[in-house]
């Protein structure tokens, strides 16, 4: 048997992700917390395809929503800002290169 704490507690995380998923299926409105893919990439300087790739490759939570994505937004930018750190860029080079998400360009340095 489970116990009345754990009963509670999966009763309270159950209603929270209800919660969740009623809001992500309105159209408008993305879940408390998440932020469309493509606003975060813009927000870091990045293509859209880069940051998705960086959010499949370093575990960031990132869900279907309509026609585009929608990311952990804490979570991406902490990512990110591990990812712009440990890039390296040649000397005169418009590219920059990490590992985890290969080549890519930035158009400006994300504010820490």
């Amino acid at each position: 048997m489970i116990s009345p704490i754990k009963f509670n507690e999966l009763e309270k995380r159950v209603a929270a992700l209800e919660l969740a998923l009623a809001a992500m299926s309105w159209k408008d409105a993305c879940p408390e917390g998440m932020a469309p893919l493509t606003t975060m990439a813009a927000e870091m300087g990045i293509s859209t395809k880069k940051a998705e790739e960086l959010a499949r490759n370093s575990g960031v939570l990132i869900v279907r929503h309509g026609a585009s994505y929608a990311v952990h937004e804490a979570k991406f930018r902490e990512a990110a800002l591990i990812i712009f750190k440990g890039a390296k860029r040649q000397c005169r080079s418009k590219y920059w290169y990490h590992p985890l998400i290969g080549k890519f360009t930035m158009t400006r340095r994300p504010q820490l």
